[in-house]
Parts: C-alpha cells; sequence; structure tokens
C-alpha cells in the first residue's frame, strides 16, 4: 500500500505512537494449524478516547478504526486503529523508526525482522504447504461431529 506521508504527519505519528500506541507481533496462526510454521505477525494499534486523533490516524495510515463495546472506567469511549497488513506496514515502519524512542524502536526492530522472515517464508513456498493442513478448526469440528453420530 501506498502511503503518501509527509515527514510532518510522520513525525507526528511517530510521536502519537510513542505515547499511546505500541508494536508487537501476533502469534495466534500457531494456535490455527496442527503443525503451524508461519512467523509471527507484526502489527502496531494506538487505543485512545480522543476521537478526532484517531480519525486523523486512520486517514493517515488508509485503515479503519473501530470502537469495542467497553467504555472506560469513567465512562468513556474507546477508539481504535489497528494495522496489521504487511503491505502497509512495511512501508510505514521504516519511517516511523527514526523518530521513536529506543524502546520503540526495539519493539519496531522485531516487527521489520518478522516482516523480513514472513518474506523467505513466503518466499520459500511455505505458506502453500502450510495451507494444506487446512484449518484445525475445521478438522475439530469435523472430529466432533462424526463422535456425535
Amino acid at each position: 500500500m501506498t502511503l503518501a506521508l509527509s515527514e510532518i504527519e510522520i513525525a507526528w505519528l511517530a510521536g502519537l505512537l510513542e505515547g499511546e500506541g505500541y508494536f508487537d507481533l501476533d502469534a495466534r496462526s500457531a494456535k490455527r494449524y496442527n503443525v503451524s510454521t508461519a512467523p509471527p505477525s507484526p502489527f502496531l494499534r494506538v487505543a485512545m478516547t480522543d476521537r478526532d486523533i484517531i480519525e486523523r490516524v486512520s486517514k493517515l495510515v488508509k485503515k479503519r478504526h473501530f470502537s469495542p463495546t467497553r467504555l472506560t472506567a469513567t465512562g468513556k469511549q474507546v477508539y481504535i486503529v489497528h494495522v496489521g497488513d504487511r503491505a502497509t506496514l512495511s512501508t510505514l515502519l521504516p519511517r516511523l523508526f527514526p523518530y521513536l524512542g529506543k524502546r520503540r524502536q526495539e519493539a519496531v526492530k522485531s516487527c521489520l525482522d518478522a516482516l523480513m522472515e514472513w518474506e523467505m517464508w513466503y518466499a520459500a513456498g511455505n505458506r502453500r504447504e502450510m495451507a494444506k493442513q487446512g484449518p484445525l478448526s475445521r478438522k475439530l469440528m469435523a472430529s466432533k461431529s462424526f463422535d456425535m453420530m
């Protein structure tokens, strides 16, 4: 995905993410397959009660924001932007990196390493091999249905 962000927008976004966001790895695919070889998926997320700020982030990264049903302890609505697609992260993370502090840079470095690992894993044809297994949940549902007969 192409993000045409100015340096000022990148710096603003980095400052916001430094204080309110987080960068992490999602390893849930390991739970969906019998033998998952997929590397963890990187993501970034920002959550706050300021809707106007979340809408601006949403517009900058070209992602929709959402609101969980829960409210804060003081009764305020929380708004969240989640970016998990590799194309956007591959473009955005390297640009944010120089504006972040050491702790966030370490988290972004882990995300960038995971993106590189996924590229190598995908290029080696491992996604096709893993897909042949089928999702673990379907196999479990099928075995439970069979046991009930």
